[in-house]
């Protein structure tokens, strides 16, 4: 059964053509050198990890063990005041030389069902999970928080971007794509009427 609004001002080939009409006329008036140019900052070196920061990584850290860690993590995290050092002239040659230790790139991976009471024996309904050494984990958050500060300091992301921003979310990218949407169709039925 279609569905036809008999009370619509427009058709929908009438509306596709007014936005393919104004996206052409919004193309046309933008010309290609007026864009400014804007410079790139890059991010060259690596702020250094310290010993006091691997402690607090460590203590925060969930206290769970993949079977390729070298040491169960509740006794890492006992011993850190004197593993910290260690750990942090690690990550430090591994950042400064700009690769992990090929122990890092290792991972346990279990398939887990999606959701439960799903047939097991058909592959869609599986979820692959990785499990990874602890180092790794540790090594993975430290670069992500240098990364977070340098996006936060030189701001080169787009003001809309949703994704690996702190208080952005997928609902605050469809609140937003809502109230665009809700803007354009006020000001289109006003012009209309």
């Amino acid at each position: 059964m279609d569905w036809i609004d008999e009370t619509a001002a427009l058709t929908a080939d009438e509306f596709a053509t007014f936005f393919q009409n104004k996206f052409e006329s919004v193309h046309s008036s933008t010309p290609l050198y007026d864009v400014p140019y804007k410079t790139t900052v890059t991010l060259d070196a690596w702020t250094a990890v310290t010993a006091d920061e691997v402690e607090k990584l460590i203590g925060s850290a969930l206290c769970k063990t993949c079977q390729i860690d070298p040491a169960l993590t509740w006794l890492v995290k006992d011993v850190r005041g004197l593993l910290s050092p260690f750990i942090a002239l690690l990550f430090n040659r591994s950042l400064v030389d700009g690769c992990f230790l090929s122990e890092f790139k290792k991972a346990v991976v279990r398939l887990l069902l999606k959701k439960s009471g799903l047939d097991a024996n058909q592959p869609q309904n599986d979820r692959p999970v990785s499990n990874l050494s602890f180092l790794s984990k540790l090594l993975e958050k430290v670069v992500q928080a240098r990364f977070q500060s340098f996006l936060d300091s030189n701001n080169p992301t787009p003001t809309t971007q949703s994704a690996y921003r702190q208080f952005y979310s997928t609902e605050t990218a469809v609140t937003k794509m809502y109230n665009d949407l809700y803007i354009i169709s006020t000001s289109l039925s006003h012009s209309l009427s």
